[in-house]
């Protein structure tokens, strides 16, 4: 098959994922210098053993990592922990993990001044997301998130005095309405935190110009991980994809990769994660038969499903909105179609699975975050959710607000930390010394300051309408493939 990848260079970091413990029958056909982050491909596991990866120079750790970590407290640049580093896929050697906000200490809040908006009485931040356009609300959850925690943190604490106050954005789910956004925020507030948009190339620059702190729920372009002022709680490096959520999958379904295909909307971040996409799975031994963009103004989804029957497609990973899946989806079910059905995180989200029905059954998703059918134990999902109803009652709670929820905890976390040093420039440099950053246990480590991609994440199936675990508590890991390469 010829490549008709025109753009080989990143992914959606909604999520990537994980090694399962059953990877005795998905040895990697990826070279070794294709990989980063460890330096070598993670060893299949003996069943019911756990494959161990090492940092170079650096502890072994587990493939099945928890999310807790030694670390006592959020560095701030000059200061030093004593804190053991966790081994944690995605995390770059050497870099230590931070821990729980609870165990903060607040800085000294002499000198504190008012800069960029700051007053005696607030710190002004703003928010960045797609609330309008072709899926209206696409990431509104990110939005309500952000306004959540900081209802939270000014009825429980302030920064020297200061409580916060948030302005919400619609970027429109445009390049032109990302840029008008950002604008508007580098003029208006002091930092921009929880923000997550489709074409969020648009402000890239624009951030980047006024210095302001970017700290996302995820960066979706190659240009807004470039920008040298903005991270991402999911902190995705567009150019390294983890492995691990499809030697899972390969492993679980049989011999259903070697007739694979690769759907995607042809719009926005959908283009170059599809890429990124399917140079992993190439590199995985996937055999990809077929590879289609998918305008998005389509509507007759009946000619690609039956692409699809003719090629005997067994396994389908799709890249898009989820409202285009269900369309997708449904096309194939009247074609009588029925092949492994993978998306990324997008679908892990309740309005997709009630506006897909019994059509999106038995299809995979993989999530970097705890799961909301386990809150009953997460102590930081019920805060989260708790909050959200509180600010916003029928707000669903979401993958992409758990980050957002995750960036402002950061956020206030390094603020109160720094307290009279805190300015702009202070905070981008406390923000680049983050690595490992859980959110109390909320997703799994992140490398916010170092911008490598996460190689822990959990792989779940839909059963019956409901999201099913499929591999090992609380996440799985791997190391992550260059898709650059």
């Amino acid at each position: 098959m010829g490549d008709v990848r025109p753009r080989v260079v990143a992914r959606l970091g909604s999520a990537v994922l994980c090694c399962a413990l059953v990877l005795s029958g998905c040895a990697s056909e990826v070279p070794p210098g294709d990989f980063v982050a460890f330096g070598a491909p993670a060893r299949a596991a003996t069943p019911g053993v756990a494959a161990v990866v090492r940092v170079p120079g650096g502890p072994a750790a587990p493939a099945t990592a928890s999310t807790s970590t030694a670390s006592g407290g959020l560095p701030v640049p000059g200061a030093t922990s004593a804190a053991a580093t966790v081994a944690t896929p995605g995390m770059a050697a050497g870099a230590s993990p931070v821990g729980s906000i609870t165990q903060l200490h607040h800085g000294s809040c002499a000198g504190f001044r008012n800069t960029d908006g700051i007053t005696d009485t607030t710190i002004p931040i703003g928010n960045i997301a797609d609330l309008s356009g072709p899926v209206p609300g696409l990431f509104s959850s990110a939005q309500q998130a952000t306004m959540a925690y900081a209802a939270y943190f000014n009825a429980t604490s302030t920064i020297c005095g200061r409580t916060l106050k948030v302005t919400g954005y619609d970027s429109q789910t445009s390049a032109i309405g990302d840029q008008q956004a950002a604008t508007s925020a580098c003029n208006d507030t002091f930092a921009v935190v929880g923000s997550v948009s489709a074409f969020d190339n648009g402000g890239a620059s624009t951030v980047a110009d006024c210095g302001i702190p970017d700290l996302r729920t995820i960066s979706t372009t190659p240009e807004r991980v470039a920008s040298p002022v903005s991270f991402g709680t999911d902190a995705v490096d567009p150019t390294l994809v983890s492995t691990a959520q499809w030697r899972f999958i390969k492993s679980a379904t049989g011999d259903a990769y070697q007739h694979t295909a690769v759907i995607y909307l042809d719009a926005g971040a959908a283009v170059p994660n599809a890429d990124a996409y399917h140079a992993t799975l190439d590199a995985l031994g996937f055999n990809i038969v077929y590879v289609q963009p998918i305008d998005v103004t389509a509507f007759n989804y009946a000619p690609y499903a039956a692409k699809l029957k003719s090629l005997g497609v067994t396994f389908v990973q799709f890249e898009g909105a989820a409202p285009y899946a269900v369309r997708l989806k449904q096309a194939m079910q009247v074609q009588g179609v029925n092949p492994v059905f993978v998306m990324d995180s997008v679908a892990y989200d309740p309005a997709f699975v009630a506006s897909g029905g019994t059509v999106l059954n038995g299809m995979y998703s993989y999530v970097d975050t705890s799961l909301f059918e386990d809150a009953s134990s997460s102590p930081a999902v019920q805060l989260y959710t708790q909050w959200l109803h509180r600010v916003a009652p029928a707000a669903r709670p979401s993958f992409f607000g758990m980050f957002a929820w995750g960036a402002m905890q950061l956020f206030t976390s390094l603020a109160v930390q720094l307290g009279g040093k805190l300015d702009r420039s202070a905070l981008l440099a406390a923000i680049r010394a983050t690595h490992g950053f859980t959110a109390d246990g909320l997703f799994a480590p992140q490398d916010v300051g170092g911008k490598v991609t996460s190689g822990c994440q959990a792989v779940i199936q839909l059963e019956n309408g409901q999201w099913v675990r499929r591999s090992a508590r609380p996440y799985v890991c791997a190391d992550v493939f260059d898709s650059n390469r």
